[in-house]
């Protein structure tokens, strides 16, 4: 999976919460940090980027290899690049300040809309992933920081 290396910054500023992130690339890694707020109801901060054309059905799932602060975070995939409320989503745990390698097979990836599960036994169109995206939510207030060593399939 090739990303665009066109990393952009999504918080929930997009529905009026307060969230901060940015991120760095240093030495090939990604540095994701920030400051995730539940104020004005807020509550999520993302990284986000397209894939370019790639059929995704060749692979069992998603790899990251990603040193956190141990707290839980999502990779999602979406169908469009344009903004829409849909999500296939699956979160992980990290370890404070170790490298881990987590493998998730798509089929552990279920639908979100707007951050809430839906009841649709939808499976992942894996022909057709348009973007991919490394989340923190789940009311998780305050400081964050996960570097990311890679994301790819496997």
């Amino acid at each position: 999976m090739k990303t665009e290396n066109k990393w952009r910054i999504v918080n929930d500023g997009v529905m009026g919460g307060l969230s901060t992130s940015k991120v760095n690339v240093e030495d090939d890694k990604i540095i994701f940090s920030g400051n995730v707020s539940l104020e004005n109801n807020g509550g999520f901060a993302s990284l986000r980027s397209p894939v370019k054309d790639y059929n995704f059905e060749d692979f069992s799932g998603v790899e990251i290899k990603i040193k956190g602060d141990g707290k839980r975070y999502s990779i999602s995939m979406k169908e469009t690049t344009y903004f829409s409320g849909y999500f296939y989503t699956s979160t992980f745990e990290t370890k404070k300040d170790e490298w881990i390698t987590i493998k998730i097979p798509f089929d552990q990836f279920r639908l979100f809309y707007f951050g809430k599960e839906t009841k649709s036994s939808k499976i992942i169109p894996l022909n057709n992933i348009k973007e991919i995206s490394l989340l923190i939510g789940d009311k998780q207030e305050g400081k964050f920081k996960a570097e990311v060593d890679h994301i790819k399939l496997y």
